[in-house]
């Protein structure tokens, strides 16, 4: 029997906007199962979550339409588990948590295979551009403690001994400037070539981007 939303009360369709699976006395007394279930299937969501529903329904003696939520979460699952959903999880980074039936999961799968390699590879690139931000944002420090240092070290009021200390705060801060430098040429090259993969998976990607 296929839905008719129409019908939905307002507490039904507030919990469907909501997606959540504690539920209060008067939305366990009025639920709407089928809907519920539904909702839930659409979404991808484990039967963990009809479980849930009926712990939190049990508490106000209110008991969950088993039969009701299965058809309606069977319909829901129609809905989720299409090829195209399926890239659009993968690519969202989404987990699957195995609920499509086996006469849909293969489609499901692989799209969100081909999700999935998009999502891996960007993220690669996205912390390779991450990692460089940080060593840049470094490098601006140290060059601010030099030249900090640098104003100390004219100052007369410095000691020899303090002279001595902070010439050699500024060669290890040198130091570290310039393996941060280094480090940074390493990340560009390595970004490049996450980037030219990414690239490479759009590209042969059969889904619309």
């Amino acid at each position: 029997m296929k839905l008719r939303f129409g019908t939905l009360s307002l507490v039904a369709i507030t919990l469907l906007s909501t997606g959540c699976a504690t539920m209060s006395k008067d939305e366990c007394q009025v639920a709407d199962w089928q809907a519920l279930g539904y909702e839930d299937g659409a979404e991808g969501r484990g039967l963990s979550y009809m479980g849930k529903r009926r712990e939190s329904c049990a508490k106000y003696g209110v008991q969950l339409n088993t039969s009701s939520y299965r058809n309606g979460r069977d319909e829901g699952l129609e809905l989720f588990c299409t090829e195209l959903r399926g890239f659009s999880e993968g690519r969202s980074g989404e987990n699957y948590a195995g609920v499509c039936p086996a006469g849909l999961e293969g489609l499901f799968l692989k799209g969100y295979e081909t999700g999935r390699n998009l999502f891996i590879a960007k993220t690669a690139v996205e912390e390779i551009e991450a990692a460089i931000h940080d060593r840049e944002l470094e490098r601006e420090h140290l060059l601010d403690d030099m030249t900090e240092i640098g104003a100390q070290l004219v100052e007369d009021e410095a000691t020899r001994e303090e002279r001595v200390t902070m010439l050699a705060d500024i060669a290890r801060l040198k130091m570290r400037h310039t393996e941060l430098g280094l480090e940074i040429d390493d990340l560009l090259f390595e970004l490049t070539q996450r980037q030219l993969e990414y690239q490479d998976l759009l590209a042969i990607s059969p889904y619309p981007q």
